[in-house]
């Protein structure tokens, strides 16, 4: 009898994938195609609520999904990777969202975007945009000042010759409907109100409660007036002013223009632009960019700069302190610039003192001492001007060295690297050392400042500047033409040839 042969087992029926990937994806694409339709999605309140909707939803279809598998002998479809961790973004973003709706009566969108960072322009996916714009004016004592607060919004302060103060608003509601946005347009009417000797403004953006509300406020004031400013959104500008200017700013760019009192900035978030003022700038806090220019007073800097730097003709100097440069100098006739890898200075009068990682060093034209410690970078320095040139001091753990000093000039040195060469042109440098380090150390021509350079890696090289061209020489006095006989002359003078 013979044996049964092998079973044939057909295999099984490949696994499909789920349809809650896209099935998400083809719904949040209907979102943002219905909102460059020009329909209004204004959801996201109720949203906060009822998100955990979502997950029933998905659970049916999953559901649904196993039972079609079983009934036509298929494995239940799976859900990829993407898909998975597209969901766990979502359920946390929606945990987060609704945890904020019940332990703050005042959640929004807005607050969502301004943590985030995103601009008023994506709240059009919730709602129309309707603007409404309406201006005040309030009386202001003599001496009096001004205290503006915005929660969301930009904010203009002016001068002008009245004794009173007049607000200019210009106000954006994102609502489902017009007259949702009437209502809350009249609940967020900005309101003025005289507390002692200080006027008080406050764009009341949040009087509707949780509402899509931006306010944009000008403001014009007399120029003696102090000027206080509180903005947690929106983009600061004051101008044309006499007195003391305060500013905190949680997210916005600053511009200040034509100030001549002193001027505190506290900012969280965006860039500082100053230009022609007569007094004293602190600024603290976090930066995107900082630009200086034209200012009178003394400048400290006590915060950190993401961004880029250009600082120009600071009369009485600037004090920057950050979490990585620290930067002092007693006067700039000409400009700095600085950014993440680079710095560069033209004009700068010392004492200078620079202590920064990881930049690239350029400066030049520099009146005065120098002290620069560099944790890793190249460090350049040129001066033509031998009656210009102070006392150097220069440190750099990684970087090369390069100093252009004028030909005549007569200074003390002291080099030294612990990997690296030395090279000069200057007659009777010459280094010594050995197992590749090299030092020298010695006079130049008669001595007088003293120049310390030091790396741990890289080389020093010394050369000469070119010397700088003259001035050519002003040109001859035109000759007086020899005066004639007749009129204007009298008798018994003489004519000089």
């Amino acid at each position: 009898m013979a044996s049964p042969g092998p079973m044939y087992y057909p295999p099984p029926p490949p696994r499909r994938h789920s349809v809650v990937g896209p099935v998400l994806l083809i719904a949040i694409g209907c979102l943002f195609l219905a909102k460059n339709l020009g329909y209004s999605l204004a959801f996201l309140h109720g949203y906060v609520r009822y998100w955990p909707v979502l997950l029933v939803a998905i659970g049916v279809v999953r559901l649904a999904e196993f039972f079609w598998a079983r009934s036509s002998g298929r494995p239940a479809p799976r859900m990829g990777g993407l898909t998975v961790f597209f969901l766990i973004v979502v359920v946390a973003m929606s945990v987060a969202m609704s945890a904020a709706y019940h332990s703050h009566q005042d959640f929004d969108w807005n607050v969502l975007r301004d943590h985030t960072h995103m601009g008023n322009d994506l709240a059009h996916l919730f709602g129309n945009d309707y603007n409404f714009n309406g201006e005040m004016t309030s009386e202001l004592p003599a001496g009096g000042s001004v205290r503006v607060r915005c929660e969301r919004g930009d904010i203009t302060v002016s001068h002008w010759d009245n004794p009173g103060v007049k607000i200019v608003y210009h106000k954006r509601v994102f609502a489902g409907s017009q007259s949702e946005a009437d209502s809350t347009s009249q609940a967020t009417t900005p309101k003025a109100q005289l507390q002692g000797s200080s006027l008080e403004i406050d764009a009341n953006t949040e009087g509707a409660g949780p509402k899509g509300v931006a306010s944009d406020l000008e403001i014009f004031a007399p120029a003696k007036a102090d000027v206080e400013v509180t903005s947690r959104r929106g983009d600061i500008s004051v101008s044309g002013r006499n007195g003391q200017v305060k500013i905190d700013s949680q997210h916005g760019d600053i511009s200040l223009e034509e100030l001549n009192g002193n001027v505190l900035v506290n900012s969280h978030s965006g860039s500082l632009h100053a230009n022609n003022l007569g007094g004293n700038l602190t600024a603290d806090g976090r930066l995107d960019d900082l630009s200086l220019n034209s200012i009178s007073g003394a400048v400290l800097v006590t915060a950190d700069i993401f961004g880029d730097t250009k600082l120009s003709r600071l009369l009485k100097g600037v004090t920057i302190r950050t979490s990585r440069t620290e930067l002092q100098l007693a006067r700039l006739d000409g400009d700095l610039t600085m950014d993440s890898g680079d710095l560069q200075g033209d004009g700068m009068t010392g004492p200078v003192s620079l202590s920064t990682k990881a930049k690239d060093i350029d400066l030049k034209n520099l009146k005065g001492d120098l002290h620069v410690s560099d944790d890793h970078g190249d460090i350049s320095y040129e001066s033509a001007s031998a009656t210009a040139l102070g006392n150097i001091d220069l440190a750099t753990r990684h970087g090369d060295v390069r100093l252009k000093l004028p030909a005549k000039a007569n200074f003390q040195y002291q080099l030294t690297t612990r990997h690296g060469d030395i090279s000069s042109e200057f007659e009777g440098v010459h280094a010594a050392g050995g197992s590749g380090s090299s030092n020298a150390s010695g006079t130049v021509g008669r001595g007088g400042v003293k120049i310390n350079v030091a790396s741990d890696t890289g080389d020093i090289e010394l050369s000469k500047a070119e010397a700088t061209a003259p001035e050519p020489p002003s040109p001859p006095k035109p000759q007086q033409p020899p005066m004639k006989p007749g009129k204007g002359r009298k008798p018994g003078d003489v004519e000089v040839m």
